[in-house]
């Protein structure tokens, strides 16, 4: 049998344990997975496979440091059955054969990081990935380029409820559907060797030519990748406008549309305004190479205070947008138009100027 492990970093569940592959998919596509809490179980069959994750040599391939690393974090953990032709493959077939499957099975862990997302600000990470087979004796530690920080710019371990956990989950397939292939056009990923080590060069397979999702939530992972403010903010203004389909007049469309769509009343609603437009000033100075104004008036404690609030407004708008597949717009002029124009009357309603 297979197993793949991926490490999730700055989440703390306890010793829970978590299903997140249907009981009714299980058997169609013949695997089973579980997230795993720092010493939790994996039950199968009423007998628990984490025991025998822990007899697999595991600690001797990768050291004990990162073996013990393992031990104390949360893991995204799959079970995958060995077939025949496994034993007859070559170990750089293997590495194709597995390393694909590799990909595939750590995007629903990145997946889950924006899933995560979705239910606080939070920067849980998926970097460190082990692929073990107890019959064949292959093993692989692989390791993926996706740094991720909170809001703020920092890093920081979150605290998630069981009901926190399963929205996590639920939002984990919401958000993996948006970047599937034919939403998100993305191509196929090449890999190189190094000196013996294969490289899979997954960045320059993503696109931005997919579905108006798929592009918002890539723009959001680059928001989520950088601490430096200036930045994340850039990226963040990025997501509304590609969810909005804005053209023209960006500030006051962001401004507008964000403070409309998401604002509890009034009063909220002119002080989203207000951050909106000084986030979008924000952006403009950093993309330009420029000091930002911004901090001739605030200190860096407002900025990260801005930072964090615009994370917020977006998450919002996103939580709410994603339930409506019909503003999930195609790369095309008419549909932008189509999905533009909704949210211009939207922003009319309660700016009518």
């Amino acid at each position: 049998m297979n197993f793949l492990i991926n490490r999730l970093d700055n989440l703390d569940i306890g010793s829970k344990s978590f299903e997140f592959i249907p009981e009714n998919i299980k058997k169609d596509i013949n695997m089973d997975g579980m997230i795993v809490g720092a010493n939790g179980q994996f039950l199968v069959n009423q007998k628990d496979i984490m025991v025998l994750i822990k007899k697999s040599g595991l600690k001797n391939q990768i050291g004990e440091n990162m073996y013990n690393a393992i031990l104390r974090k949360p893991m995204m953990v799959f079970l995958i059955p060995t077939q025949e032709k496994e034993f007859e493959s070559t170990k750089e077939e293997l590495d194709m054969t597995y390393g694909m499957k590799l990909i595939h099975l750590n995007n629903f862990a990145q997946a889950f990081s924006l899933g995560c997302w979705f239910v606080k600000d939070s920067c849980v990470m998926a970097n460190f990935i082990y692929w073990i087979n107890m019959l064949n004796g292959y093993n692989s530690q692989d390791t993926r380029d996706m740094p991720i920080t909170m809001s703020n710019g920092t890093i920081s371990e979150i605290c998630l409820t069981d009901v926190e956990m399963a929205e996590a989950i639920d939002r984990m397939y919401e958000v993996y559907r948006c970047l599937l292939p034919d939403e998100s056009a993305m191509g196929r990923v090449e890999n190189t060797y190094s000196v013996g080590t294969q490289v899979w060069n997954i960045d320059k397979a993503i696109s931005t030519e997919g579905k108006s999702f798929a592009r918002a939530l890539i723009i959001l992972q680059e928001a989520r990748r950088t601490g430096v403010l200036s930045s994340k903010i850039d990226k963040y203004c990025s997501v509304l406008e590609c969810i909005y389909a804005i053209k023209k007049e960006h500030k006051k469309n962001i401004s507008n549309i964000t403070a409309a769509y998401i604002g509890k009343d009034s009063e909220e609603q002119e002080r989203i305004r207000e951050n909106m437009r000084d986030a979008y000033g924000v952006r403009s100075d950093g993309s330009h190479g420029d000091n930002l104004k911004y901090l001739q008036e605030n200190n860096r404690e407002n900025l990260v205070k801005l930072s964090t609030d615009i994370d917020d407004y977006v998450r919002r708008v996103f939580r709410k947008v994603i339930a409506v597949e019909n503003l999930n717009y195609n790369n095309t002029s008419e549909e932008k138009a189509r999905v533009r124009k909704y949210f211009s009357d939207l922003a009319k309603t309660v700016y009518p100027e």
